[in-house]
């Protein structure tokens, strides 16, 4: 504890003299809200005791908070993601850029972001337990959701159907391998982002390509997202086999700046350990906050010696924060 303490201490004090820390965006998941207190409340919170001063700011869809959670369940992605551009875009905290981190369906949507408009930029992208490739079930619900529940009972009508596909959000990055086809007519969002369409849009490559980090995190027991290797952009194909992200020809022929990514070394694949969405407070402050969040605005100039601080600091004191 005492390690951690001198290594947060010198993130604090370098980050005052060297500049202001990037802002940070969140965008919650399915069920949540943006003002939860046990969610994104407290990973505000996280971010705000270990980065004194820094903004940060959770996405809010809608007037109030319970039309935030609703509009998590029924509503239009393309719709949603276009507002929140224009959102974004009109905060004059965020007009340098920003960090962001996705969590569950709010991941692919920052990636939809990224792609379809990125202004500002953001610099890394973090997404936790994300349906990057889509889900071959609908997500299940929470006893005391009924919102979740009146979701898989329209969505079981089915999810390609005119009204199911414009009006349920889990139903556009729903992808059902034995009916590729049939997904790639009828679902209005995930084709489109993933470039699985046959003309594929260079800015959404090009925009991708322009993050310094993307960070997928996969849960390890999870099984609200089937699969749950989704995070990692893995999906089945039409014989029920997983491939993994390198398998596919999203990365092969580089549909989206995946494979540009990762040659560059800023393609990164992470565990947490648990169920979905169940993040342990340690994980989040030394896996995300620390490595991801912690480089001020100058960072492009002074990474160098972060990188030296850091490395010296976890010799000296016998720190292993990435493992």
């Amino acid at each position: 504890m005492k390690s951690f303490t001198v290594l947060l201490f010198l993130i604090s004090y370098f980050g005052c003299v060297q500049g202001l820390y990037r802002p940070v965006v969140l965008w919650h998941g399915m069920g949540d809200t943006c003002c939860g207190e046990e969610s994104m409340v407290k990973v505000q919170q996280v971010i705000k005791d270990l980065l004194p001063g820094i903004y940060t700011y959770s996405i809010m869809l809608g007037d109030d908070e319970s039309q935030d959670k609703k509009l998590g369940y029924f509503g239009n992605v393309n719709d949603q993601v276009e507002q929140v551009c224009q959102t974004l875009k009109n905060d004059e905290n965020l007009k340098d850029g920003f960090n962001a981190i996705g969590f569950s369906q709010g991941g692919q949507f920052l990636r939809a972001y990224v792609q379809r408009c990125n202004d500002p930029p953001i610099h890394n992208l973090i997404t936790f337990g994300s349906q990057h490739s889509g889900v071959s079930d609908i997500p299940g619900c929470s006893n005391n959701d009924g919102l979740c529940k009146l979701m898989r009972t329209i969505a079981r009508r089915g999810a390609y159907s005119n009204y199911v596909r414009s009006h349920i959000i889990q139903a556009q990055y729903y992808k059902d391998p034995q009916h590729l086809d049939t997904y790639l007519q009828q679902n209005i969002f995930l084709p489109d982002i993933n470039n699985e369409l046959d003309n594929k849009n260079e800015t959404y490559k090009e925009n991708l390509k322009s993050l310094n980090k993307l960070v997928l995190i996969r849960f390890t027991e999870d099984i609200t997202v089937i699969p749950k290797d989704s995070a990692w952009f893995s999906f089945y194909n039409s014989e029920g086999e997983l491939l993994t992200l390198h398998q596919q020809p999203i990365y092969t022929e580089d549909w989206i700046g995946l494979k540009d990514l990762d040659e560059n070394g800023k393609l990164e694949f992470k565990d947490c350990e648990g169920t979905h969405m169940q993040i342990p407070l340690e994980y989040l402050q030394e896996e995300i906050v620390i490595p991801y969040l912690s480089l001020d605005i100058g960072d492009d100039i002074n990474s160098n010696l972060y990188d030296n601080i850091f490395e010296r600091v976890r010799k000296e004191l016998g720190l292993n924060i990435q493992e």
